[in-house]
């Protein structure tokens, strides 16, 4: 999955920019077999993968058994409800044309509602930030005690789990508007264009940090897994060159992000 999530994001984020892979640059990559094929492995994957952890994470939270199960059956209607969605695109995407009217051309409300969903999701990930700076000033000025937040581990850990949750978030806004491209082309131009929008541009950046980051730390868990006992040691180094790495790699799609803004 990590080959696959990363190849997409350095075509989508690296390559080019996100505003202007409208439906005529999807409708020449899905003209191929091959790359149906890529993105439908990729959906099946990112979107089990998303929706288990997702799942795993509200299932510590929960503890009422019919809790429990009401929400096991929201994570498999929710996981079935967007694989089909991206199925039946992927499948159809043969038929993608920019520009042109579709079948669902006439439900102008589309984009706005999709587009919404993203300037919500950006305003929730931004309080987020806000809302941990501000915890951390209070620490610091006050001198509270770090206590866990003292260890390494558990940053890693936080950072793996955020990062996995708003990558989940707009993986499935991103199938959404995705699965007008072969019934409403004109009305995905419309919403991509507005990723364009200044006030997305920082969500875009954290999108691919949060990327990046869940697939370099999950890497690092495997190894050190593997490893087992020799790589005591190694768990904090780990983690910072992880990081570290992150950064790094984030740079040059900002570059391209801000060269590539009208």
């Amino acid at each position: 999955m990590v080959v696959f999530v990363l190849g997409h994001l350095f075509i989508m984020h690296y390559q080019h920019v996100p505003a202007s892979t409208g439906a005529a640059f999807v409708g020449r990559r899905w003209a191929g077999a091959a790359w149906r094929a890529f993105d439908w492995v990729l959906l099946a994957l990112a979107l089990s993968h998303g929706v288990a952890g997702a799942h795993a994470v509200l299932r510590e939270r929960v503890r009422g058994p019919r809790a429990r199960t009401v929400l096991d059956g929201a994570a498999v209607a929710g996981a079935t409800i967007f694989a089909a969605l991206g199925t039946l695109a992927v499948a159809a995407g043969s038929r993608a044309a920019g520009g042109s009217p579709g079948p669902l051309s006439v439900h102008a409300w589309i984009p706005a509602a999709l587009l919404g969903g993203l300037l919500a999701l950006a305003t929730l990930t931004y309080l987020a930030l806000l809302g941990v700076a501000a915890a951390a000033a209070a620490y610091v000025l006050r001198r509270f005690p770090a206590g866990r937040w003292s260890y390494p581990g558990q940053w890693a850990f936080a950072l793996n789990r955020i990062a996995g949750l708003g990558v989940l978030g707009f993986l499935l806004l991103h199938v959404a508007d995705v699965a007008m491209v072969p019934f409403a082309p004109d009305l995905y131009d419309r919403t991509v264009a507005g990723y364009a929008l200044p006030y997305l541009a920082p969500m875009e950046i954290l999108l691919v940090t949060a990327v990046v980051y869940h697939a370099l730390n999950g890497l690092r868990l495997m190894a050190l897994e593997a490893l087992d006992r020799r790589a005591a040691r190694a768990h904090v180094l780990s983690f910072a060159v992880v990081v570290v790495v992150t950064a790094l790699l984030v740079i040059p799609s900002v570059v391209v992000l801000l060269q590539g803004r009208p």
